[in-house]
């Protein structure tokens, strides 16, 4: 089984053994086994991801751009995605007590030890070799427009920065080629702030922005909430495939197979305008 590029819209797999036909099912299903992991399963909060991630990043190494929105249970996933390509890594808390916990955080990683004042939050930290100055808070929510927004049982209104303006700040001080600008790696779990991962993904799919990955934890399942399910169907529409789920952490990977791209939104028609060309194809094809 060859590794997965950074971005492709085909997967090729043969195995010279097998006699009989193989399904779509099972060959994408041996596909995910041999191209995926879980990572923080040290810890108490796994997240699945693409394995050898170096080899699929390689090409961008440290200058990787990964932002990770929300603090999951144990930061273990962040640490080894940041670990395994020596990548910066920006984390947006949503409160004062997610800020607090990454604060604990570089500290342990400064001091390669953890005392016993240290917080369950930060287990297994001392463990990683991450530069201290490589976890990069940062204070805004990603969205459209510049501002704050208000969220029920918070203290303060969230501040927010619109998508591009975010993204290149991130860049610039990554001082990447060319003053590029892009985001690689995207990892949401609003946890502290449930459903807010559904407006985070919409503004930056609305930003044009497209990172080769997303992993994102659902506040509800895609096929038990209807919200849930237009995002996650404006995911896939946009031209993400998803490759595995761990519960309801969620792995995206980027094909650049935009659906919306096939039809026109402006020309009148009965039924919807994707399934229009859809079955235009299939018909072609008979």
């Amino acid at each position: 089984m060859s590794m997965i590029p950074a971005v492709s819209t085909t997967y090729s797999t043969t195995n010279a053994t097998v006699a009989a036909p193989i399904s779509n099912d099972v060959r994408y299903s041996n596909l995910v086994k041999s191209n995926t992991t879980e990572i923080g399963k040290l810890g108490c909060d796994p997240f699945p991801m693409l394995d050898k991630a170096w080899d699929i990043f390689a090409g961008k190494g440290i200058r990787t751009v990964f932002l990770s929105i929300g603090t999951s249970a144990s930061p273990l996933a962040d640490l080894e995605i940041s670990e395994s390509l020596g990548c910066p890594f920006h984390i947006v808390p949503l409160n004062a007590t997610e800020k607090g916990y990454w604060g604990e955080v570089s500290a342990v990683l400064k001091a390669r030890t953890r005392d016993a004042s240290s917080s369950k939050f930060t287990e297994l930290v001392d463990t990683k070799w991450i530069l201290p100055k490589n976890i990069r808070m940062v204070e805004s929510v990603p969205w459209w427009e510049n501002g704050t927004i208000d969220i029920s049982g918070m203290e303060t209104p969230m501040p927010t920065q619109k998508v591009d303006t975010l993204i290149t700040s991130l860049c610039g001080a990554m001082k990447l080629k060319d003053s590029a600008k892009r985001l690689d790696i995207l990892k949401v779990d609003t946890n502290a702030v449930p459903g807010l991962e559904l407006s985070i993904l919409g503004s930056i799919m609305s930003s044009g922005f497209r990172p080769s990955v997303i992993l994102v934890k659902w506040s509800k399942m895609p096929d038990e909430d209807v919200p849930t399910m237009i995002a996650a169907g404006n995911l896939q529409c946009c031209g993400y495939s998803l490759f595995t789920a761990i519960d309801n952490k969620f792995l995206y990977y980027y094909n650049d197979d935009n659906l919306y791209e096939i039809c026109s939104w402006e020309t009148p028609s009965d039924i919807n305008p994707i399934a229009k060309e859809i079955l235009k194809a299939s018909s072609r094809n008979f």
